[in-house]
C-alpha cells in the first residue's frame, strides 16, 4: 500500500465522522457578510507548490504590490477531494498558512463537491494519484453520494457527487474539511464540479431534486459549515454567480445569500473575454450579488468554444482588464499561464507599474467597497450596478460604484472610447484634477484611455469616497496620509448626500455628509482624517467646528490639524481624531 493511502486511512481512522450522527442538523445560514480582508487584492496560480507560493507572495511584496489573499488552486491535496495537503507538494503546510497569515496574507483553498475514484492533472507539473482512495471507498460504502453513487467524468478524473441532503454525509465531509479549516485556512474557492453530473434531476437521500437545487445545496453547505467552524469574520467562499463557460448554458450557481465572494471565471484572455466577463458581472450585480469580480487578464489561453484554438497573450488586454478590475469589489489575478505582472513576454516594466498602480488603488478603496457591501446586505445601498438595460451593454458596459463613481471600461485596443455621462448630475474626471465638471446628459467623444494608469472614471456630484491611502503610488494622497483616514468628496451645490462608513474601529457606522455647498461633516473621527474636496472654488478660509483652520503651503505640511492646503484644484483639510461630530465648511 502506498504511503498516501496509509496516510489517508490513518486520518479517516482518527477523525472518521467523530461526533456525527444521522440526526445532525444543517449548519444555519450565516448572515450575508464579506469580511474586510476579502476586499484586498487576491493572487492565484493554476498550479503551485509550498516554496513557489511563498516566492509568489514575496514577488509582489518586493515590488510594493499589495496582496491580501493567495488561493491554492488544484492540485494541493493527496487526491480529489481528500482535504489532506499533499506532503510532497506542500510540506509543512500548517507552517506556510501560519507564516503567510503573520505577513497579512490569508490562504484560500480550491475544491469541488466531487469525490474521485480516479484522478489526474492535465497541467504540466501536476501530480499522479492512487486509484480508489479510501475516502471514496468509504463514502461509496456508506451511501454518501448522489444518484446511487454513480461516477461522472470531470476535468480532474472520475468521481461521484457528495449528497448534501444526507446529515451523515455532511458530517463526514465536514470532518474532512475541518482538517484544513482548523489549520487556519480562510475558506474555499468552490469550482463547478457539479456541472458534470449530467442528469437534470439528482437522486438524493432527501428525494429526487432538480439539478439546480443540488448545486445550490453545495455552495450553501460549504459556506455555512466554514462559518460555523471558524466564524463570520474568518472565512469566505468564492463561488460563481451568473456564469456561462465551455459547453454549459449560462446559469446562476450559488444563490446570492451564499456568495460572500463571487467570480465569473474561465473567460478568454482577449477582448472578447473581457466583454464576456463584464456581461456576467453586470448580470450578477443586477440579480443581487454584491462582491463580484473576474480573473484579471482572463483565465483561458484557449477558446472555450474550441479548445484546439490557442488565445495568445496580449499585454494591452491584460492592462485594460486590470484597470476595470480595480473598480470591482473583488480583485483577483489568476490564469492558466501562472501569470505574474513581471512574467509577461513584453513591456514588463510598464505592466508591473500598471498592476502596482491599480492593485494599490483597489487596496485604498477597501473602506469604500466594504462599507457599500455592508449597506447593500442591509438593503440600504447598491455596490455595483450596470448603466442601462441588458440590450444596451455590448460595446459599452459602463457601471456605477455606489452613488459616487461611473466606470467606462476600455473595450478594445484603440485606446479611446465614447462615454455617455448619465443625466441628473455633474461629473468630474477622477484622474484629471485640472478638469472642469461636465453636465450629465453629455456624451464625451473619443476619451483618451491609452495611459496605463488612467481610465475613464468619473466622480458624481455629491460623491463621498472613504479611502485608506498610505503611499504616493496612485497620487490620491501621499506619505502625509499614512495612518489617517482619507475621504474624497465632491460636494453637491444644492443638496446633502450621505455615506455610512463602516470603520475598522469596532464602533457603529460613521455617517459622512457632504453639501449643500462646500461643507463636510463626520459623525466622529476615530483616527486623524484628511478630507480631499474636489469641484469647489478656492476658499478664503476653512472653518472647522466654527474655528478657522490654519492654512499651510502644501499637504505634506498639514500636521495634525485642523489645517488646510491647496494642491492644484484639490482642497485638503486635516482633522485630528474626535469622538464626536466634526464639521468642515469652506468660505
Amino acid at each position: 500500500m502506498s504511503p498516501r493511502l496509509l496516510l489517508s486511512f490513518a486520518l479517516i481512522a482518527a477523525c472518521a465522522c467523530g461526533g456525527c450522527s444521522s440526526t445532525d442538523a444543517p449548519d444555519p445560514d450565516p448572515p450575508r457578510h464579506t469580511p474586510r480582508w476579502a476586499f484586498e487584492p487576491w493572487i492565484s496560480k493554476d498550479i503551485s507548490t509550498g516554496d513557489d507560493t511563498r516566492a509568489f507572495v514575496a514577488g509582489f511584496r518586493a515590488r510594493d504590490i499589495p496582496v491580501g489573499v493567495v488561493v491554492l488552486d488544484s492540485p494541493w491535496e493527496t487526491n480529489y477531494n481528500t482535504y489532506v495537503p499533499n506532503p510532497s507538494r506542500y510540506p509543512a503546510f500548517a507552517d506556510m498558512v501560519r507564516d503567510l497569515r503573520a505577513d497579512g496574507v490569508r490562504v484560500v483553498l480550491w475544491t469541488t463537491q466531487m469525490m474521485n475514484t480516479s484522478s489526474f492533472d492535465l497541467e504540466p507539473g501536476g501530480d499522479s494519484y492512487d486509484l480508489d482512495p479510501p475516502e471514496f471507498l468509504d463514502g461509496k460504502a456508506r451511501g454518501f453520494f448522489v444518484n446511487d453513487g454513480e461516477t461522472y467524468f470531470w476535468w480532474k478524473g472520475y468521481g461521484a457527487g457528495i449528497d448534501f441532503t444526507n446529515p451523515a454525509a455532511r458530517a463526514w465531509l465536514h470532518a474532512m474539511t475541518d482538517r484544513v479549516l482548523d489549520l487556519g485556512v480562510s475558506g474555499w474557492k468552490l469550482d463547478f464540479g457539479e456541472e458534470y453530473i449530467t442528469t437534470p434531476t439528482v437522486k438524493t437521500a432527501g428525494g429526487v431534486v432538480p439539478h439546480q437545487s443540488y448545486s445550490e445545496s453545495y455552495y450553501r453547505d460549504f459556506l455555512a459549515h466554514a462559518v460555523a467552524r471558524r466564524g463570520l469574520e474568518e472565512v469566505v467562499t468564492m463561488v460563481r454567480p451568473w456564469d456561462k463557460s465551455y459547453q454549459w448554458e449560462g446559469r446562476f450557481y450559488a444563490r446570492p445569500e451564499h456568495a460572500p465572494v463571487a467570480w465569473v471565471g474561465d473567460n478568454r484572455r482577449d477582448w472578447f473575454g473581457l466583454a464576456d466577463a463584464l456581461d456576467e458581472i453586470l448580470r450578477s450585480a443586477r440579480a443581487g450579488y454584491v462582491v463580484i469580480g473576474s480573473d484579471i487578464g482572463g483565465y483561458l489561453d484557449l477558446d472555450d468554444a474550441d479548445l484546439r484554438t490557442p488565445i495568445p497573450a496580449n499585454v494591452e488586454t491584460f492592462i485594460c482588464w486590470t484597470k476595470m478590475a480595480a473598480f470591482t469589489p473583488f480583485f483577483q489575478l489568476h490564469g492558466r499561464a501562472n501569470l505574474a505582472p513581471w512574467t509577461v513576454a513584453e513591456r514588463v516594466d510598464e505592466t508591473v507599474a500598471a498592476y502596482r498602480f491599480w492593485a494599490t488603488l483597489h487596496h485604498e478603496l477597501v473602506p469604500f467597497f466594504y462599507s457599500l457591501a455592508e449597506e447593500a446586505y442591509a438593503g440600504r445601498a447598491t455596490l455595483l450596478a450596470p448603466v442601462g438595460d441588458e440590450a444596451s451593454w455590448p460595446g459599452d458596459y459602463r457601471f456605477t460604484v455606489g452613488e459616487a463613481l461611473l466606470v467606462a471600461p476600455q473595450l478594445d485596443g484603440t485606446g479611446a472610447r465614447d462615454v455617455a455621462l448619465p443625466a441628473g448630475a455633474r461629473w468630474l474626471p477622477l484622474f484629471d484634477r485640472a478638469a472642469d465638471a461636465v453636465e450629465g446628459g453629455t456624451t464625451l467623444r473619443a476619451v483618451d484611455a491609452r495611459d496605463a494608469q488612467r481610465v475613464p472614471v468619473y466622480l458624481k456630484e455629491g460623491a463621498i469616497v472613504p479611502m485608506r491611502v498610505d503611499s504616493a503610488v496612485t497620487g490620491m494622497a501621499g506619505p502625509f496620509a499614512a495612518g489617517r483616514d482619507v475621504v474624497l468628496v465632491y460636494p453637491h451645490g444644492s443638496a446633502t448626500t450621505r455615506f455610512a462608513l463602516h470603520s475598522d474601529d469596532g464602533g457603529a457606522p460613521i455617517e459622512l455628509t457632504a453639501g449643500p455647498g462646500p461643507t463636510v461633516t463626520l459623525a466622529r473621527a476615530p483616527r486623524a482624517a484628511l478630507i480631499a474636496l474636489r469641484g469647489v472654488a478656492t476658499p478664503a478660509q476653512v472653518v472647522v467646528d466654527g474655528v478657522e483652520a490654519r492654512r499651510v503651503g502644501a499637504p505634506d505640511a498639514l500636521g495634525d490639524g485642523p489645517a488646510w492646503a491647496l494642491d492644484g484644484r484639490v482642497v485638503w483639510v486635516a482633522l485630528p481624531p474626535s469622538p464626536s461630530a466634526v464639521s468642515v465648511q469652506l468660505r
